[in-house]
């Protein structure tokens, strides 16, 4: 397999492991994003992907993995970065009682 195939057949799981990860609500580290977002930089500097292919591959995981309103936020973003798109936390009240007031 020449080096162009085998980087993009490890993008593609990269970036389904990430889009998946984010479709079930699992807390993605910023150290993973930021691997994923280094090797993308590579690839588009080895000239292993495009800008335009690496676009529509994102919009098309967005679409897929979470919402066609997410990927049309990756569609308008000029910038070829990942956005996470993770649930809101539930907040609870705290059981302690506040703090006296000097």
């Amino acid at each position: 397999m020449n080096p162009g195939a085998s980087y993009q057949t490890e993008l593609a799981q990269k970036l389904q492991c990430f889009f998946s990860d984010q479709q079930q609500g699992l807390d993605i580290p910023p150290a993973q994003l930021y691997r994923i977002e280094g090797f993308i930089e590579a690839g588009l500097l080895a000239g292993f992907i495009t800008e335009l292919g690496l676009k529509q591959t994102l919009v098309d995981s967005a679409k897929q993995y979470l919402n066609v309103e997410v990927a049309d936020f990756y569609q308008q973003d000029y910038r070829l970065i990942l956005h996470m798109r993770m649930h809101e936390a539930p907040v609870y009240p705290s059981s302690n009682p506040p703090c006296p007031q000097s």
